[in-house]
Formats: C-alpha cells, structure tokens, sequence
C-alpha cells in the first residue's frame, strides 16, 4: 500500500516547480496570479496536496516543470 505524500504549502509547491523562490511565490499569490481547482488563492496560508492543481499566471505547474507531476 502506497501512501500520499502530506499536504505542503502552496508557496513551496510552487518553489519546487522551478518557478521562483518561496518568497516570490508568495508575492504571486498575493497578486492574484495563483489558482488552487479553478479558484483563485487570497493567501499564501494555504496547505495544497497531490490531488490539488495549481495554476500560475493561468498555466499547470506541470507545464512549468513537468518532473513535478511525478513527485506528488
């Protein structure tokens, strides 16, 4: 039996993609540029997991770097 990988935050996620640093995530979500299922992020105060798709200035992180994918 696998198990799912815990819940990470959002800015860290975003980090792990190759996109920015944390701190610059954060900003992007502040901003607005950042969406969690469809729906815009007001703060970076949030815990996203593997089953959660993450948008940045409307692309999937996943087009970003697509290694992530395979690391959730």
């Amino acid at each position: 039996m696998t198990t799912a990988p815990p819940p990470e935050r959002l800015a860290k996620r975003i980090a792990r993609a190759g996109i920015c640093s944390r701190r610059e995530a954060e900003a992007l979500i502040l901003a607005g540029k950042v969406k969690v299922n469809g729906k815009t992020v007001p703060s970076p105060a949030l815990n996203v997991t593997a089953e959660d798709r993450v948008q940045v200035n409307g692309k999937p992180l996943e087009e970003y770097f697509p290694r992530i994918a395979s690391q959730q």
